[in-house]
């Protein structure tokens, strides 16, 4: 998906609110923001263009400021610990519950909230399990997903957030009690964001459902290009029966692979109003589209 006009003060507003986070000196603020401001994508110059690459200037500058690789290191290691304080007893609720699909669903697309886009800790993983969307899964969705896992037996899982790969994992665990599938779960190589990259995916204990795989994208940008992605992660894709697809910035990249249309399936919460005028939701509505 190409910028609409909304991304750019998305993007804005997301990396302003990074900058106070990391940064914490109002001055190295300022300068940061003239900074970004030179970024002719920021200045409506260009259209043709998805917010990952965008994202990916202003990642660099801030980068360039903090003077670390992963300037949200702390913030999202508090995004992991706090989603796995609750994973037992989500995982308890849900394999108990009536329709553990159904619910390990809901939780896995509930922990896109987890998001520096929106907010910079993201929502905090005790509400998620607590609270639940207003606007319910749609069922034609899930029937289309449930139709294309019975076909499945490679399945690529696309990771997004640090604590949203938390709830990821139960999902694929009851994935696996229901399809005899063989899982890839891919993360970013560098750090952007609150993104998870391989080091995050092995402490959420995700190896224990899948084989992790870096996505082998050498520049800190939070989405999936099959132009730039490393030879083994491009080969896993090309060849997975299905890719489940995390997020936002996933969904801005992939859509944009006609090669891939009738293998990808998206899953992510409607943050921002292209995506509510696109899917026809509401604000923070869940989404699950077939690409």
């Amino acid at each position: 998906m190409k910028i609409w006009p909304e991304c750019i003060a998305c993007i804005l507003k997301m990396a302003i609110g990074t900058a106070r986070a990391v940064l914490k000196d109002e001055e190295r603020i300022k300068r940061f923001t003239e900074e970004i401001f030179k970024i002719k994508h920021l200045n409506g110059r260009s259209w043709d263009i998805t917010s990952p690459e965008i994202i990916k200037e202003v990642w660099s500058k801030l980068i360039e400021f903090v003077g670390s690789p992963d300037p949200m290191r702390e913030i999202k290691d508090e995004q992991t610990n706090r989603a796995l304080a609750v994973y037992i007893k989500a995982r308890d609720t849900i394999i108990k519950g009536e329709e553990p699909f159904l619910g390990a669903l809901q939780m896995a697309i509930k922990g896109n909230s987890i998001d520096a886009m929106t907010n910079v800790r993201g929502e905090v993983p005790e509400e998620l399990f607590k609270n639940g969307f207003s606007v319910g899964l749609n069922p034609e969705g899930v029937d289309l997903l449930k139709r294309r896992l019975e076909k499945t037996h490679r399945l690529v899982y696309l990771g997004d957030n640090c604590g949203e790969i938390i709830f990821d994992r139960l999902f694929m665990e009851v994935l696996l009690e229901r399809y005899p599938l063989e899982i890839t779960f891919i993360t970013r190589t560098i750090p952007i964001m609150n993104d998870a990259t391989f080091q995050d995916a092995c402490f959420a204990g995700i190896g224990q459902v899948a084989q992790i795989v870096e996505n082998g994208i050498q520049e800190p940008i939070p989405g999936t290009y099959l132009k730039k992605v490393n030879k083994e992660t491009k080969s896993l894709i090309e060849r997975a029966d299905l890719i489940l697809s995390k997020g936002g910035g996933n969904y801005d990249s992939l859509t944009e692979e006609e090669g891939l249309k009738g293998r990808v399936s998206f899953l992510f919460v409607a943050k921002c109003d292209p995506y509510c005028r696109i899917h026809q939701v509401p604000l923070m509505a869940p989404v699950i589209y077939h690409f």
